[in-house]
C-alpha cells in the first residue's frame, strides 16, 4: 500500500535555521549510520495484529551517500518507520513536510530532494530523521552540517575533538547539552564549567550580536558593554514600533530578564520585576504599557 505518513515531532525543522533544531541535526547525524538522499522509494505499511500497524519506506534507488558505516549496503533497503512515542528513537523523527516530489519535476522548475537519516539496530534499518521535498538552499545546507560533524567525529584525539565541537556549538548559536557535557565530565576534560579560549569568546560574541542569544552566558562577564549595547537597541526597536502586539510584549519582557539577569539576587521582590512581569497582562493600557517600558529601558541602560 502507497502512503503518505505524516509524522512527528518539531526537534528538527525544516531548514535547520533555529539553533534548538541545528543540536538536533547534530545528534541525528552522529546517531546516523547511513544519511543518503534518494526520489525513488514508498512508503508500506504492514498490519502485524489487530492492534499493530508497522510502518516502512522502501528504497529503490540511492542517488547520493552523504555518510556511511555500514559494512554493506542492501540491494533492496527497507526502513523501519516508526512513528511519535513508538520507540527510543522516536525522539529524533521527523518528517520536513510537503508533498512527495520528483526532484526533476518540481513546482514551477524547480529541484526537490528527499534526504533519509538511518540507524541501524540489529538488523533493522530505523529512521531517524526524513525531510522530503526540500529545496537546494536547504539540503545544501544539510550537506555542509553534514560534512563538518562527520570530519568532527572522525577526529580521534579527544582534546581537539572537544574543541572543534566547541567551535560548531558557537559557530551554530548553541550552548552545550547536557549529553555532551556530561561525556567530557567523564573523561575530565571538563569540570561543571568550559573555559573557552579568547578565539572562541571572540566568535561567540559576534554571534550573539547577530542575534544568538543562547550564547550570552559565554559572554556576559566579558562584554559587557557590547551585551548591554545589544539588549538597549533591541528594546528601542520594539519601542519604536507604531503598534505593539502580545508578541512584542513578550519579547520586551523577556529582553529585559535577559539583560538584568531577572534583576538580581533579589529580583522577584523588585518593584521593577513586577512592572516587567506585568507587561504582557491585560490590567494595563497600551499608553500606560509604553511608559512601562520607557522605564524598563532606562533600567536597563544604567543596569551594571
Amino acid at each position: 500500500m502507497r502512503i503518505k505518513l505524516l509524522l512527528f515531532v518539531t526537534v528538527i525543522g525544516l531548514g535547520f535555521t533555529g539553533s534548538a533544531q541545528n543540536l538536533n541535526l547534530r545528534k541525528a547525524i552522529l546517531k546516523s549510520d547511513f544519511i543518503f538522499a534518494s526520489d525513488d522509494f514508498k512508503y508500506d505499511t504492514i498490519a502485524k495484529n489487530d492492534f499493530t500497524t508497522e510502518y516502512y519506506i522502501a528504497v529503490n534507488k540511492i542517488d547520493t551517500i552523504l555518510k556511511n558505516k555500514l559494512s554493506a549496503i542492501p540491494k533492496k533497503l527497507t526502513i523501519r518507520n516508526y512513528t511519535d512515542g513508538e520507540d527510543y528513537y522516536s525522539s529524533l523523527l521527523t518528517n520536513g513536510g510537503g508533498c512527495v516530489l520528483n526532484p526533476s519535476i518540481g513546482y514551477q522548475g524547480r529541484v526537490y530532494y528527499n534526504l533519509f537519516f538511518v540507524c541501524k539496530v540489529g538488523k533493522e534499518y530505523q529512521i531517524l530523521a526524513f525531510f522530503n521535498s526540500i529545496e537546494y538552499k536547504e539540503y545544501a545546507n544539510y550537506m555542509k552540517q553534514i560534512q563538518t560533524i562527520k570530519n568532527i567525529e572522525q577526529i580521534k584525539d579527544l582534546k581537539i575533538r572537544f574543541d572543534k565541537s566547541l567551535d560548531w556549538f558557537i559557530d551554530n548559536g548553541l550552548m552545550p547539552d547536557y549529553d555532551f557535557m556530561e561525556y567530557y565530565k567523564e573523561k575530565e576534560l571538563i569540570t561543571d564549567m568550559i573555559q573557552y579560549t579568547e578565539k572562541q569568546q571572540q566568535n561567540a560574541l559576534v554571534q550573539f550580536e547577530k542575534g544568538e542569544e543562547a550564547l550570552l552566558p559565554i559572554v556576559k562577564s566579558k562584554y559587557k558593554n557590547n551585551v548591554k549595547n545589544y539588549f538597549v537597541t533591541k528594546l528601542k526597536g520594539i519601542l519604536e514600533k507604531d503598534k505593539l502586539d502580545y508578541n512584542d510584549y513578550y519579547e520586551f519582557y523577556e529582553t529585559v530578564n535577559k539583560a538584568t539577569d531577572d534583576f538580581g539576587k533579589d529580583g522577584y521582590d523588585s518593584t521593577d520585576y513586577l512592572l516587567n512581569s506585568n507587561i504582557t497582562a491585560d490590567k494595563f493600557e497600551e499608553y500606560d504599557k509604553k511608559k512601562i517600558m520607557e522605564h524598563l529601558l532606562h533600567v536597563v541602560k544604567n543596569w551594571e
